[in-house]
C-alpha cells in the first residue's frame, strides 16, 4: 500500500512540475514578446509614407494631418497623446484613423479633431504610404510642408512629440528635416515581410 500511494504522490508531483514549467514557458514569452515588439524589423526600418497631401481642404488656414493605425501599439501612443492635448485652436487638425473604432473616433472629435477612418490597403494603393504613425503639415496654400514621424528616431519615450514645435518652426519661416518613420507596416505586403508574427500590434 506504501508502495502505491507512494508511486501517487510522486505522478502528482510530476504533473504540478510540468503545469509550473508550462506556465514559467507562457510567462516568459510575454516578457520578451513585448520589448522584441520595439525591436522588430518593422521597427528598425524605415517605412515608406505619403508625401503628397492627404487633406484636399483649403481654407487659409495650416492644417496638420495625423495619420495613425488603431491596431499599431506606436500609434496608440499617438492617439493618447492628443487626445490628451486636444486640437490646437489656430490650425486646422484632421486624423486619418486606420482600422478604426468607434469610440476612438469619437474620443478624437470631443478633443476637436476631425476624425475619419481609414482603409490601409486604400491608402498605400493611392498614396504609397505603408507605414504608421506619420503626420503631415500643409501650408494655406495646400501644399505640404513636412511629412514624417513624430519623433527624432526610433527611441520614442526620449524623444517627445514634435508636430507642436514642428509646425511652430515652419510657420515662422524655419525647416525642418522629414524625420523617417519607425513603427508598424500597415499595408498586407510590408506586414508579411517585416512583422510575420504580429509583435508590433502588441
Amino acid at each position: 500500500m506504501m508502495g502505491v500511494n507512494g508511486k501517487g504522490k510522486t505522478r502528482r508531483q510530476g504533473a504540478k512540475s510540468g503545469l509550473g514549467l508550462w506556465f514559467a514557458l507562457g510567462v516568459w514569452i510575454v516578457l520578451v514578446s513585448i520589448p522584441l515588439s520595439y525591436f522588430s524589423a518593422a521597427h528598425l526600418t524605415s517605412l515608406p509614407i505619403a508625401k503628397q497631401p492627404l487633406s484636399s481642404s483649403l481654407d487659409g488656414r495650416w492644417r496638420i494631418m495625423h495619420v495613425l493605425g488603431e491596431s499599431c501599439a506606436c500609434s496608440r501612443s499617438v492617439l493618447d497623446y492628443l487626445q490628451r492635448r486636444g486640437a490646437l485652436s489656430d490650425v486646422a487638425e484632421e486624423t486619418l484613423l486606420l482600422e478604426a473604432r468607434p469610440g476612438s473616433l469619437e474620443g478624437l472629435r470631443q478633443a476637436g479633431f476631425l476624425a475619419n477612418g481609414g482603409d490601409a490597403e486604400a491608402l498605400c494603393a493611392g498614396y504609397g504610404a505603408e507605414g504608421v504613425p506619420f503626420f503631415q503639415i500643409l501650408r494655406p496654400d495646400g501644399e505640404v510642408a513636412y511629412s514624417g514621424s513624430y519623433f527624432d528616431g526610433m527611441a520614442r519615450p526620449t524623444s517627445g512629440f514634435l508636430d507642436v514645435d514642428t509646425l511652430r518652426t515652419l510657420r515662422s519661416g524655419g525647416w525642418v528635416p522629414e524625420r523617417p518613420v519607425y513603427g508598424c507596416p500597415t499595408s498586407d505586403r510590408l506586414r508579411t515581410r517585416l512583422d510575420p508574427f504580429g509583435l508590433k500590434q502588441l
